[in-house]
């Protein structure tokens, strides 16, 4: 269930959206890079409560959103226009377009140190960024299949699991998640996160498997498996903000 709420603390009104959740046993206070403010709480979890420890976060909650207003993009979606810079693996490529008799359907692929997609020859301008925005998800939802199926190869031996079943997709709110059948589900646009970070999600959600919740048990099996977890953990937070497309 969710529902929105607001307060005024120092002056100022923070907004924030309740989200309840039945397997939750402690809340949290998110700031996200859309400057949206999600309250993480316990079924039964009454407003009061929820309102003064909002407050009791107030400086934080504020801190956060002037970071993110400094630092974000004024448009963090893709253009999907020629020279326009694209993250994968943490490294950046310019966009390249060309335009192609043989081209049946867009077709993007790396070239030259470039993110090049093709399109048809004939193809009207004001579809082009659709094909070119249709060739690269494709294109990267693929490679993140690939990353992702390497990683959890690797990481399932080392658990002492089987291969789980794992979907790549588009999620609006979630890097990654596992489900109570152990179908994980990641993000394909960390394919433009720094290989480190995209293996600490993978990690994270395969722990999932043994352990359903946050709890010292999950952190610990975590870190077995990926000591320096932390520090990607903590690098994603700042630059996820970066892997939109």
């Amino acid at each position: 269930m969710r529902k929105n709420d607001r307060i005024i603390a120092c002056g100022r009104t923070i907004n924030y959206e309740i989200i309840y959740s039945k397997k939750r046993k402690r809340a949290a206070i998110l700031v996200r890079p859309d400057m949206r403010v999600e309250f993480r709480a316990p079924q039964g979890l009454s407003n009061d409560t929820i309102r003064e420890m909002v407050k009791g976060k107030a400086l934080w909650i504020f801190k956060k959103l002037e970071w993110f207003e400094t630092n974000r993009l004024l448009d963090q979606k893709k253009q999907y226009r020629e020279g326009e810079v694209y993250l994968y693996l943490g490294r950046e490529y310019p966009l390249r377009i060309t335009f192609m008799d043989s081209a049946k359907k867009p077709l993007a692929f790396f070239k030259d140190s470039k993110l090049t997609v093709e399109v048809p020859e004939n193809t009207s301008e004001d579809l082009i960024p659709f094909l070119v925005k249709e060739a690269i998800w494709s294109f990267y939802s693929e490679c993140a299949k690939e990353e992702v199926e390497k990683i959890l190869e690797n990481y399932s031996k080392k658990f002492g699991v089987a291969l789980p079943v794992f979907k790549v997709k588009h999620q609006k709110r979630r890097w990654g998640s596992c489900s109570a059948e152990n179908v994980l589900r990641i993000n394909f646009q960390l394919i433009m996160a720094p290989p480190r970070q995209l293996e600490y999600v993978v990690v994270h959600e395969l722990c999932h498997v043994k352990e359903k919740n946050h709890s010292a048990r999950f952190w610990k099996l975590v870190r077995e498996l990926m000591p320096d977890y932390e520090e990607y953990r903590s690098s994603l937070k700042k630059d996820g903000w970066k892997y939109v497309l």
